[in-house]
């Protein structure tokens, strides 16, 4: 009986070891594959900004080459077209604004704003 006991240990920590070495490799072949998946992610991120700065550059065109658009007939025929012309011209510039790359902020106001606000209370300190 003795002679099963340590051999089900033995196969547990066997079992055990073969499962940690398992994990580690995983977890090198994941960090493997992010380090070669970061340059890729770049590039379609970059990929991406610009062609929503093209498509937003081409809405851009379209909506300035709509108001150049120069309406004739009646006064309520003129009416009914600048009403749709200022609503193309509205929808461009929603589609412009979505399709725009978003701009990384360099520094906040409220962060430059609190170390001004800091740096004022220790002159007034000091003169106390």
């Amino acid at each position: 009986m003795a002679a099963k006991k340590k051999k089900k240990k033995s196969r547990k920590a066997s079992g055990h070891a073969l499962v940690d070495s398992i994990e580690k490799e995983i977890k090198d072949l994941t960090r493997d594959i992010e380090r070669r998946l970061k340059p890729l992610k770049k590039e379609v991120d970059k990929a991406e900004r610009q062609a929503g700065s093209e498509v937003a550059r081409l809405l851009r065109q379209a909506r300035t080459g709509l108001n150049k658009v120069e309406l004739k007939g009646d006064s309520e025929m003129r009416k009914f077209l600048r009403q749709r012309r200022r609503q193309l011209a509205k929808g461009l510039a929603e589609a412009e604004k979505a399709v725009r790359p978003k701009r990384k902020k360099a520094a906040s106001k409220k962060k430059t704003a609190k170390k001004k606000t800091a740096s004022r209370k220790k002159t007034t300190r000091r003169k106390a």
